[in-house]
């Protein structure tokens, strides 16, 4: 990143009160849940990094974790209406794979890639 972009980053982190949550903080077990939903989901490793980012923003790569707001819960925060996405629904949640899964369908059936729903967040601090 350079000087500009990070500096820019800082003073809009500033702005907003928001700054990203760094993926490497993500346990070791939702990263291997990750990358085994990939391998199910056919999804390419390429894609791992901006997957990784997404969940360590939603959920800091914990499982099962409910938004007491809303009805987002799991590793990515699916919407009740996103439930059915996980391989078993509802009862997916628990299981870091599946709850993986789930978040995979969502993140490519709207973004079409990890990387183009990144930058939404990004902008937006949702997607």
């Amino acid at each position: 990143m350079g000087k500009h972009a990070h500096n820019h980053r800082q003073a809009k982190a500033a702005k907003t009160g928001w700054v990203a949550i760094d993926p490497t903080a993500v346990p070791t077990t939702s990263q291997n849940a990750l990358r085994k939903a990939m391998a199910i989901e056919g999804v390419p490793l390429t894609q791992f990094n901006d997957l990784l980012w997404l969940m360590a923003q939603e959920s800091s790569g914990v499982v099962d974790v409910r938004n007491g707001k809303s009805s987002a819960r799991g590793l990515y925060q699916l919407l009740r209406p996103q439930y059915e996405l996980n391989p078993n629904g509802e009862k997916s949640f628990g299981n870091a794979v599946e709850e993986c899964q789930g978040g995979i369908r969502y993140i490519l059936g709207r973004y079409h890639t990890a990387a183009s729903a990144r930058l939404f967040w990004e902008k937006h601090h949702w997607y």
